[in-house]
């Protein structure tokens, strides 16, 4: 029973976007008293880089998606799709990665943000 709780808070917890999530630590830090210090400064800082984990069942949608990001030709961003965990683009702000995975989520791509 507690694990399918633990399950489901996660699941929720990693559909949060970077601000909302780092808004949740401070909270969790605030209502339970402690200091979380793993990774804080890579979440608050200015700039991130995005990379694409998984291509879905749109593959051809996503090859357009990245193009339009990424002013690639098509081949470029058909090669780009075909890496595995390739740089989609990098310094990016908070606002402009959100953006950029809306995209990339609305076509079945998953990206990770660093």
């Amino acid at each position: 029973m507690k694990n399918v709780l633990i399950e489901n808070i996660l699941e929720l917890i990693s559909k949060l976007n970077l601000l909302e999530l780092s808004d949740l630590i401070n909270k969790i830090e605030q209502k339970f008293n402690l200091k979380i210090d793993n990774n804080i400064e890579e979440i608050k800082k200015n700039k991130f880089d995005i990379f694409l984990k998984e291509v879905g069942d749109k593959k051809i949608n996503l090859i357009k998606v990245i193009k339009e990001i990424t002013n690639l030709s098509l081949k470029e961003s058909k090669d780009l799709v075909e890496k595995k965990n390739s740089l989609i683009k990098s310094d990016l702000s908070k606002e402009q990665c959100e953006e950029i995975v809306k995209k990339i989520n609305n076509v079945g791509g998953k990206v990770e943000i660093k």
